[in-house]
């Protein structure tokens, strides 16, 4: 048990980072409604899910955990840590965190978004074509890229200022659902109406990460990762948990310090926000017709019926992610609202769901661990850690095999933390 424990918290460690988009929670809803606009299963959805989470799970926290856990586990993660370097390398990339305070025109934006669609196009396109892929394999790596691409659109709108903007004062204005539901315009509605990023009249400004004392801007400062927008400032001595309402309080609706439903208005209104823009950029990828054929050939895949033993990974997949998030605080906040605090205390209840817990997205009940062990095949034996990817190896580990985040950051990404940005 204490081994399972010491496994269960370096999973916590591994996906702690301060450098993670909307918690986990707002990504799966926008993600879900992407789906549902496009028609997409249920099962194809969830893959896509999963595919969404994984540039915050293979976000940059190795050397943080290396440095929180016992000798046995820092080996483990070193050597996961040296198998997947070029996925974490490439994750921090699709955050659209202003890395080392690189991105400082709107036309850097707008040369990063560019630069994603058209790598999204072209790795969906080629999946399509590839005659080594069995058609499981070339199903999950559709859908997978596609959500690890909508966590990038996604991020943009919860890591910058965008919402901050008074819209009804340019050219461009808001946007009012027929349902009611208010929403900035998105990226590439401004430009269509504005053209030339860098003349228009507001500059768009993402939070600097890593986040450091005294500076405007930060990453802390600027996110809306969560409902109740409280973050540990890691900025500041001790890294209290603290709410950053006062840096929100911009735009046609800003949040109030002590007013929780100013808050989450505002917090919502990112997400709204977000949503469209991922139903916008689906699209846009659609408007290839290669890749319009690959999404199609992957939307109505029904695990169930076809692939049962993946079904049940599936399955253990989100599982997984709901129980990592919940640990972490990343399932929305680490102080969430009493709905969602809910489920992390039933995930929670005996320490973590990896060690015990119960977990309600896994039917019948009963020890997760047990569950997973029974329903999912894993990776090879030889991968001690993390437990979760033993368990659910099918949705990870085509990231290394074939470099999904590596695709998509391709030419805006570096070897180190810098943006490869045109020349200034």
């Amino acid at each position: 048990m204490y081994r399972k424990f010491m496994t269960a918290v370096t999973l916590w460690l591994f996906l702690c980072s301060p450098a993670v988009g909307f918690d986990t929670f707002w990504h799966a809803q926008a993600t879900n409604k992407v789906g549902e606009e496009f028609g997409f299963s249920e099962d194809a959805r969830n893959i896509m899910e999963l595919g969404n989470f994984s540039p915050d799970f293979f976000g940059p926290v190795a050397q943080y955990a290396v440095d929180h856990v016992e000798a046995s586990e820092q080996e483990a993660l070193r050597g996961f840590g040296v198998q997947n370097a070029d996925v974490r390398a490439s994750a921090v990339f699709l955050d659209f965190d202003n890395l080392a305070g690189e991105l400082d025109r709107n036309s850097d934006f707008d040369y990063v978004f560019k630069r994603l669609l058209e790598n999204t196009r072209k790795q969906l396109a080629d999946y399509q074509q590839r005659s080594d892929l069995d058609e499981a394999t070339r199903k999950t790596l559709i859908l997978v890229t596609l959500g690890a691409s909508l966590h990038s659109v996604q991020d943009f709108y919860s890591h910058s200022d965008w919402i901050h903007n008074d819209f009804d004062k340019t050219a461009v204005k808001m946007v009012r659902s027929a349902s009611g539901v208010l929403r900035a315009p998105t990226w590439f509605e401004v430009g269509a109406k504005l053209g030339d990023p860098d003349k228009w009249p507001f500059q768009v400004h993402s939070g600097i990460y890593p986040p450091t004392t005294g500076t405007k801007n930060t990453h802390t400062h600027m996110k809306h990762d969560n409902s109740r927008l409280l973050y540990r400032e890691e900025e500041s001595s001790g890294q209290p948990l603290l709410s950053q309402a006062q840096y929100h309080n911009a735009g046609p609706v800003p949040a109030r310090p002590q007013d929780p439903g100013s808050i989450l208005r505002h917090q919502q209104l990112a997400v709204d926000t977000a949503t469209a823009a991922s139903i916008e950029w689906v699209s846009k990828v659609q408007e290839d017709p290669k890749t319009k054929a690959a999404i199609e050939s992957a939307k109505n895949w029904q695990l169930r019926t076809e692939n049962p033993k993946l079904a049940q990974e599936l399955q253990a997949g989100l599982a997984v992610q709901l129980s990592l998030s919940c640990a972490a605080g990343r399932w929305d906040g680490e102080e969430p609202p009493p709905e969602r605090g809910a489920v992390c205390n039933t995930i929670n209840q005996e320490g973590s769901a990896l060690t015990g817990g119960t977990n309600p997205l896994a039917s019948g009940g009963g020890s997760i661990l047990a569950q997973l062990e029974s329903q999912a095949t894993g990776l090879a034996a030889g991968l001690a850690f993390p437990l979760a990817l033993r368990y659910t190896g099918k949705f990870w580990d085509v990231h290394r095999r074939c470099a999904i985040l590596e695709g998509l950051t391709q030419g805006f990404s570096s070897e180190t933390t810098h943006y490869h940005l045109p020349a200034k």
